[in-house]
């Protein structure tokens, strides 16, 4: 038996309330990662990327005139 089947067996003998908080961070980092991984495949900077200070950057109004 494998680490993580006997890893799987302790979890289903956790009631669920605690088995749903005990598994929540995980599911939130996976949840980030996942999300940090979509915007670097789409070539897009996110929100930590170097625009701001540029004319037409992220967040600003762009002049039509």
């Amino acid at each position: 038996m494998s680490t993580f089947d006997e890893i799987m067996q302790w979890f289903e003998t956790l009631p669920a309330s605690f088995a749903f908080l005990l598994a929540l961070p995980f599911v939130i980092a996976f949840v980030s990662l996942l999300k940090d991984a979509v915007e670097r495949r789409g070539g897009r900077q996110g929100r930590r990327g170097g625009d701001k200070g540029r004319p037409g950057g992220h967040g600003e109004l762009k002049s039509l005139l």
